[in-house]
């Protein structure tokens, strides 16, 4: 497990030798009103043994220090804005997991002379993605479960 340091200001960072986490910490320290006060660099670091718990605690990744792989952003507040999976009719599938709340655009699906429904996002979709509901896709340009390449 990769341990996650933790400053006064919104990022959490992988490496305790980032210059923009020291960076950060020493206009901290000069910026007060007694000019420091004595307290020396890393003063206000904490350890945290796992990037999650700073996610959770609302702090943003270091893109400086933290590799694509191990970033974790926070949740807003537990928020899902309705971005939640259910089975339903996507693209690909009649009884699929998509987005509760994700439509195609001008794409339904016909019950009948009258009835429409329409047509969902598969899960995961990239709202719940950015809200933090689901983990990133670990490498650029990998698609949720689905979607074609």
């Amino acid at each position: 497990m990769t341990t996650a340091y933790v400053t006064h200001g919104r990022k959490y960072h992988t490496n305790p030798a980032c210059p923009l986490m020291i960076n950060g910490e020493d206009l901290h320290d000069w910026g007060g009103d007694d000019y420091g006060g004595g307290f020396t660099s890393g003063a206000y670091r904490r350890d945290d043994p796992n990037p999650q718990h700073a996610a959770m605690r609302g702090k943003l990744p270091c893109l400086h220090c933290v590799p694509a792989e191990l970033r974790v952003f926070p949740p807003l507040y537990g928020q899902t804005f309705g971005h939640e999976p259910t089975k339903g009719i996507s693209l690909f599938d009649q009884s699929a997991e998509v987005c509760q709340r994700c439509e195609e655009r001008g794409v339904w699906y016909s019950h009948g002379d009258d009835e429409l429904t329409p047509v969902r996002v598969p899960w995961p979709c990239t709202s719940a993605i950015v809200l933090g509901l689901v983990p990133r896709p670990a490498a650029v340009g990998e698609r949720g479960p689905g979607r074609p390449a």
